[in-house]
């Protein structure tokens, strides 16, 4: 509860300080995104951080919502190895479901939350070095790999707004100049631009309360945690794969990132407001310390236990 005896215009400096100038990447599943409900506390949440001076760039899937429209139109779901084959039917549907239904539908809770920002159907082709994966062992189609991402064109378009909307549609060029089309991965898009960017926070928003360990949600994992948890088994299949880019996101420079459940109320706001929030908090071990200094610097000023 928070502390009545705290002026609330000094816990608004406290974060206003905190994270003035920061930029957070926030990644949400099809799951969240498709939940109207949780989409809208999400977005309001969103908008509560860009009062504070962040920049919020989100980067969304649809992996369930495309699923079911490609058995729709009987076209089958195709993978290999777990990962979707992306074949010309596939990714026109991919632009009608992903980046037209989806992004009208986030567009329309940014205008009912006042956010100021822009709603893309795509990754703007200049943010990512991108090109078609090759076509052997596996032909996975239109589908991308991501070689960089580039800071500059990024960093522009958010002087002028303070939150963009990007599905898992981007641009893949070729040697001859030209390009196409193609689907990523949008915990790779969000890796990569948290990595580019050195952002201040990478937040991934899913159905599940971070990682379990035993029947609890972790509060805390280090980056040198993560190899331990693998090999015995705690964490396997999609959340092994999430927690090895992670790994990967840390040692390349990104300093914080959460794994929480979007489909909960307000989580995005419990996660960064409060000083034990309801998901996972993922950082180095050189910064475990700093991290509980600033979980107590939030409790002093009216953070929940």
């Amino acid at each position: 509860m928070t502390d009545k005896n705290v002026p609330q215009f000094f816990i608004n400096a406290f974060y206003e300080s905190k994270f003035r100038d920061s930029l957070f990447i926030v990644k949400a599943s099809g799951a969240v995104v498709e939940d109207e409900s949780a989409l809208d506390h999400l977005m309001a949440d969103i908008q509560e951080l860009t009062l504070l001076g962040i920049k919020v760039v989100f980067v969304y899937g649809g992996g369930e919502l495309l699923d079911r429209a490609v058995e729709e139109r009987g076209l089958g779901v195709k993978r290999e190895n777990g990962r979707r084959v992306t074949d010309q039917a596939t990714l026109d549907l991919m632009k009608e479901v992903i980046g037209g239904s989806l992004s009208l539908k986030i567009y329309q809770s940014m205008a009912r939350h006042n956010i100021e920002g822009l709603s893309l159907n795509a990754v703007p082709y200049d943010w990512l070095n991108i090109s078609l994966r090759p076509k052997a062992p596996v032909d996975f189609g239109f589908v991308g790999d991501i070689h960089s991402a580039n800071v500059r064109p990024v960093r522009r378009l958010l002087k002028s707004v303070n939150f963009v909307a990007v599905p898992c549609l981007a641009w893949a060029a070729d040697t001859a100049g030209e390009g196409t089309l193609c689907n990523i991965n949008a915990d790779t898009i969000a890796t990569e631009l948290a990595i580019g960017t050195q952002a201040n926070k990478l937040i991934f928003m899913s159905n599940v309360d971070g990682v379990q360990i035993g029947s609890e949600t972790a509060f805390v994992i280090t980056s040198e945690e993560i190899e331990g948890l693998i090999e015995n088994g705690t964490v396997t299949g999609g959340m092994q794969v999430k927690l090895e880019n992670c790994r990967r996101a840390m040692e390349a420079g990104v300093r914080r990132i959460h794994l929480i459940n979007g489909l909960r109320e307000h989580a995005l706001h419990k996660e960064i407001f409060e000083s034990v929030g309801p998901g996972t908090m993922l950082l180095k071990e050189s910064e475990r310390r700093h991290y509980m200094n600033e979980v107590e610097a939030q409790k002093a000023i009216g953070g929940r236990a």
